[in-house]
């Protein structure tokens, strides 16, 4: 008898193995379809000179980099802006979207239960229906419940989920950038306000300059060693340069309207900014060194690289389609539509039923739908990749653009001080010889033309300098400085 036994057990393992190996050999397979493009690193990548010969004379920014410069009304713009900005709301959003999605996503993993029931009085009509119940009307009442439960042999609906997941964890890195790009575009603007100020400060010192220079011109005419001419060239020179300071507070005004539209306010709030204690000379220094690999913990870069472990959880699912399903079914349920009793007659245990069961699908042919849905998802996979090494080519090329600038706007800087301060100094001796009679009005016109071109490209060069270091820090991810925790947890392999 135990042999027999031992027989029939062996046999049935053998039929189910057997069973097995014909179910699978009948799946659709993936025809070779398969990724074809692999993620760049970083460190794969030449940085170039511009950012291997970094000078050795400042630590690595903080993420309020911009604080550094000591301008309290700054860190004021900066935290208004990013406290409630619609902009920020929209990406916040999109989180919670995609956090739904996984909620939605992760719902396939756990057995689901249902409920439903009908209640109603029917009559029965007597030749279509044996009597009873035909030819009466009766309470026709049922109430079912069921039980399902997908088994996911093959791992299909917990891909889909950690792809989910992996959405939220891009949408959270996306939201991060937004901020830095935001934070980067007042700390812009702020700039631009204060070079405002700059070339005011100029222009109305021209102005000064050109009305001494009219009263010159006309004292000489009185006095009858000058004429006419230098006074009417004079003349047009002073209404020139009010002109001048008259445009430069247009563009002051419209500065101020730019810094409230990127603080999520109205014009009102630029009306209230006052003058930057920013200056634009203020002294900066590149870090002590750019590690290529700290571009790889860029917020837009995580994002991609979120992106591209979705995609990845997306293939997954796909091919998991190609293999048998299995789901665990189980029904219980209360009915009655019987001629005696009446509106409970369902409560007896004569009404009840229920059923236990499995349903398997099996895929065999589909007319080639599964492998392009396959192919669909090995290809969003390749262009997800190949988005991410573009990000971080990109961002290399941003990084090492910044930084030559800063290096040539440095030399700039001190070459344009220096003729700034040889156009001062022609500009005093041509102002001194015309009012002793020793030079030409147009000596006097020409230097005055040459000091105001030179203080204005100062001004231009030293706000430049500055704006090259924002772009630098945006391009830096923000100065973004995280502990190890937090980059490790960052990471798309450690973070689940």
């Amino acid at each position: 008898m135990k042999q027999r036994v031992s027989f029939l057990n062996t046999a049935c393992r053998a039929l189910s193995t057997a069973a097995l190996c014909v179910l699978l050999c009948s799946c659709i397979n993936s025809g070779g379809i398969r990724p074809h493009e692999t993620e760049l690193t970083p460190a794969s990548l030449d940085p170039g000179n511009a950012i291997r010969t970094t000078r050795q004379d400042a630590a690595w920014p903080t993420d309020d980099w911009w604080s550094q410069w000591n301008d309290p009304q700054l860190d004021m713009l900066v935290k208004d802006a990013t406290a409630g900005n619609p902009g920020l709301k929209e990406a916040q959003a999109r989180i919670d979207n995609a956090r739904f999605q996984a909620q939605v996503a992760g719902a396939a993993e756990l057995p689901q239960v249902g409920a439903s029931g009908d209640f109603e009085r029917q009559r029965f009509a007597r030749y279509t229906t044996p009597a009873p119940p035909g030819g009466t009307t009766v309470w026709n009442n049922s109430v079912t419940a069921g039980l399902s439960y997908d088994l996911d042999l093959w791992g299909k609906n917990r891909a889909i989920r950690e792809g989910a997941l992996d959405a939220v964890q891009a949408s959270v890195a996306d939201d991060r950038f937004a901020v830095v790009e935001l934070q980067t575009a007042v700390v812009r603007a702020y700039v631009q306000l204060a070079l405002q100020y700059a070339l005011l400060d100029a222009d109305q010192a021209v102005q000064q300059e050109e009305q001494h220079t009219l009263d010159i011109a006309k004292a000489r005419f009185e006095a009858g060693i000058g004429s006419r001419l230098d006074v009417s060239q004079a003349t047009t020179q002073a209404a020139m340069s009010v002109t001048k300071v008259q445009e430069t507070q247009q563009q002051l005004a419209l500065s101020r309207i730019d810094i409230a539209a990127l603080a999520g306010k109205g014009a009102g709030y630029g009306d209230t900014l006052k003058r930057p204690v920013l200056a634009l000379n203020v002294p900066i220094a590149l870090p002590a060194s750019l590690p290529v690999d700290l571009i790889g913990h860029r917020p837009d870069i995580v994002a991609q690289r979120w992106r591209v472990h979705a995609t990845e959880k997306g293939m997954e699912a796909a091919h998991a389609a190609f293999y048998p399903n299995i789901n665990l079914l189980a029904t219980a349920s209360l009915g009655s539509a019987a001629t005696f009793g009446g509106f409970f007659n369902l409560l007896s245990s004569n009404g009840a039923g229920h059923s236990l069961g499995a349903a398997i699908s099996l895929p065999i042919f589909d007319g080639g739908r599964l492998r392009g849905e396959y192919g669909v998802a090995v290809s969003d996979r390749d262009a997800a990749v190949d988005a991410y090494n573009a990000a971080i080519v990109d961002a290399m090329r941003g990084v090492a653009a910044q930084v030559t600038s800063l290096h040539a706007l440095d030399e700039q800087q001190t070459s344009t001080q220096s003729t700034l301060d040889a156009a001062r100094d022609a500009y005093r001796l041509a102002e001194s010889g015309y009012r002793n009679g020793i030079t030409e009005f147009l000596n006097v016109l020409a230097a005055q033309n040459a000091l105001q071109e030179q203080e204005e490209r100062l001004a231009d060069v030293e706000a430049k300098r500055l704006d090259a270091w924002a772009l630098l820090m945006k391009e830096l991810g923000g100065g973004f400085a995280a502990t190890a925790a937090d980059r490790a947890a960052m990471e798309p392999d450690n973070a689940r």
